[in-house]
């Protein structure tokens, strides 16, 4: 397949046919057989694109991702029988699905069209964030007027029926807007203002700039944005992307933090601004700050409803989310945790969100639910005295939260809650259960090997395909329902890391390569700088499903962990036994959980006492758990199976598994331990190659 224009379709789209009498004027339609889009990481071959006239592409001749208007996908291939040309029709849904995509993550758009050909045939396709609705077939070969009706409609349809969002406004440039964000370049910033920065980063040209309408109440702010700093990829589901936001409307608060997604619409569900609001009124500290929220002009996708008007007499519940157009804005502009200086702000940042997720939980009765690497960033609220910033986490991205009281409830789909590459192995394997404490705490664990795991010293020789076994792949029999990935449950059962040969992995205090007559600095208050380093955005994207499987095993047993190499205890790294640790205490958990038919310990289950409300940020707030037992790490020997057999035993276990001093007063353990040896500068450039 390949989707350049045919000979029989370049015939009935003569130039002066489409162009002329079939299009509105304003419009034009442009080929480009061969090029490459404007970003040609996107390695997409073109056909032929509806843009606005006076368009970049028209006159370049190259795949303009940010003006498209409709797009052309064709199979060259005739089919004779009706079989084979349903078959052919289902592999374009690839296509579409492709140029779709990119046309989402370039432009705000509520929807994007699709022109498909296959031989004699033509249908039209529309996409949103719910799936695609394609018409019946059109032979244009018979019915060519039928074919030139759709064009006319197209092009004469207003710009909301096309997909164009009124509240987000294109800035163009030599616009007074465009004039006002490009004086922060020039601007003299005073050292340490992070935001200012962080928006002057954004300031590119590549990507279109915009004036975003939030509606909160009765009242409207206008922001303006550029490049998104995280935009989820794909085409179904909450296609979410932030902006560092210039507040037009304010000037004392004058750089926000906007998120625009696509929420989840469903009876028992809260927004996420509402769900900020209760937390920011509960005092829950660590979490952003809400400023305002709405949904955006009642925007929502269509998709389950054409589903619904054609399967309107069977009983089957829907299947398809509905979507509903969102965004809130809150105070905070961070940066994202994978840039921490060293292993210890890394820990520092980690123990911070822990700090949030209990605060919540006790506080306000509200879980989490998607602890991933996306949904933690960092703050500066402090100098050092060499003048370097003092960084404190936020957990934040609380839209799949939920209020434990609700347990009870049905769950409100089938499909999992949280990012597949951070869920614990329960909420892997048993899609429909609820995510329990224990859960997200497990996730922390994954976001902590995740970041160790790219930018910390370490033996594992193919950072690539640690990273698929471990957080991407998943086991499946039909290819529809997939369990946790093998390399990841090794690691809850065997209770530490290891490759896919099975050997295991250490973190160490120093790169194996650097030489023993250098060693690095350790335990300092100055951090070392940031390497203008960050991961693409294939790697932060939010999946509710695993990659697909790879062709081979993910898992050889070539090597025998007793023949790792016996690595001495100073040369490790406090994250490595932290990460030991752990996984040995989840270890012992999920034997509890065998022990005890298996059947999760919810956090309603728990008995919680309230915390009384602190102003003071301090690591001693975990302290303040509501855990009886005196000794925090006791209760956790794996040294005999058979102590499990005591219920007692299993409880206790299953208690501290849910518990977040257990979890927080670790880490702030190795942080407040002087004896600790945490390396300065053991951050490294990210050791996951591109190509991954």
């Amino acid at each position: 397949m390949r989707f350049a224009l045919t000979r029989r379709v370049t015939h009935i789209w003569k130039a002066d046919a489409i162009n002329g009498k079939a299009m509105g004027p304003g419009f034009f339609f442009a080929t480009t057989p061969s090029a490459l889009g404007s970003d040609d990481s996107t390695k997409e071959k073109v056909g032929c694109w509806m843009y606005a006239a006076g368009s970049r592409a028209i006159i370049d001749e190259r795949t303009d991702w940010t003006t498209i208007e409709v797009s052309v996908a064709c199979e060259t291939e005739h089919a004779d029988d009706a079989e084979a040309v349903d078959g052919r029709w289902t592999g374009l849904i690839d296509s579409i699905t492709s140029f779709s995509s990119l046309v989402f993550r370039y432009q705000l758009v509520t929807h994007h069209f699709t022109i498909l050909f296959l031989g004699d045939c033509a249908r039209l396709a529309m996409t949103d964030r719910a799936g695609i609705i394609y018409t019946s077939h059109i032979n244009y070969k018979a019915n060519p007027a039928k074919l030139g009706r759709v064009f006319w409609r197209l092009s004469r349809a207003t710009p909301e029926a096309r997909g164009h969002d009124p509240s987000a406004v294109r800035i163009l440039r030599g616009s007074p807007e465009y004039d006002a964000m490009v004086t922060w370049k020039t601007k003299t910033l005073p050292a340490g203002d992070h935001a200012r920065e962080l928006f002057v980063d954004t300031l590119d040209e590549d990507y279109p700039w915009y004036r975003l309408a939030v509606h909160h109440e009765d009242n409207t702010t206008n922001f303006l944005v550029a490049k998104p700093t995280y935009a989820a990829l794909g085409l179904v589901g909450r296609s979410t992307r932030g902006f560092v936001a210039h507040n037009v409307s304010d000037p004392s608060q004058p750089f926000v933090y906007l998120k625009d997604c696509w929420r989840v619409k469903c009876g028992h569900t809260k927004r996420e601004g509402d769900v900020l609001a209760y937390l920011n009124s509960k005092r829950v500290k660590n979490i952003p700050t809400l400023l305002y929220h709405g949904d955006v002009l009642g925007h929502k996708t269509v998709t389950q409803e054409m589903w619904q008007l054609f399967d309107e007499e069977s009983e089957r519940e829907c299947p398809i989310e509905e979507y509903w157009h969102y965004r809130v804005v809150v105070k905070e502009v961070g940066r994202p945790i994978y840039e921490f200086s060293n292993g210890k702000q890394l820990v520092k940042i980690l123990s911070d969100c822990v700090l949030a997720h209990k605060e919540a939980h006790k506080k306000a009765k509200v879980i989490h639910r998607d602890v991933s690497v996306g949904n933690m960033i960092m703050i500066p609220v402090d100098k050092s005295p060499q003048g370097t910033p003092i960084y404190r986490g936020l957990l934040t991205d609380w839209e799949l939260s939920k209020d434990i009281h609700a347990y009870d409830l049905k769950p409100r789909n089938v499909n999992r809650t949280g990012t597949w590459q951070y869920l614990s192995v329960n909420a892997s394997n048993r899609r429909t259960e609820h995510i329990d404490v224990a859960d997200d705490l497990e996730s922390f664990l994954y976001v902590l090997i995740w970041c160790a795991i790219r930018y910390l010293p370490h033996d594992c020789p193919d950072v690539g395909h640690f990273m698929y076994s471990f957080f991407d792949h998943g086991e499946t029999t039909n290819h529809k329902e997939y369990t946790c990935g093998l390399l990841k449950r090794l690691a809850i059962s065997d209770g530490y890391l290891m490759t896919n040969t099975q050997r295991p992995i250490t973190f160490l205090c120093e790169p194996l390569h650097t030489s023993v007559d250098k060693p690095m600095a350790r335990v300092g208050s100055a951090p070392a700088h940031l390497p203008p380093i960050l991961p693409s955005d294939a790697l932060l994207t939010s999946k509710s499903s695993p990659l697909p499987p790879p062709t081979a095993a993910p898992l050889a047993p070539i090597e025998s962990p007793s023949l790792a190499p016996d690595i001495p205890q100073e040369q490790k790294h406090p994250i490595h036994h932290i990460i030991t640790v752990l996984l040995g205490r989840f270890k012992r958990y999920y034997k509890a959980q065998a022990f005890y038919s298996m059947a999760p310990v919810k956090p309603k289950q728990i008995a919680v006492k309230s915390d009384s409300d602190g102003t003071a940020y301090d690591l001693a707030l975990f302290d303040s758990d509501s855990d009886s037992d005196s000794d925090t790490h006791s209760g956790w020997d794996l040294s005999d199976d058979r102590s499990l057999a005591s219920e007692r035993k299993r409880k206790k276990i299953s208690k501290k598994a849910n518990s977040h001093r257990v979890f927080g007063s670790l880490l702030v353990d190795f942080i407040r331990d002087e004896n600790v040896g945490w390396p300065m500068n053991d951050r490294l450039a990210d050791q996951l190659e591109p190509k991954h």
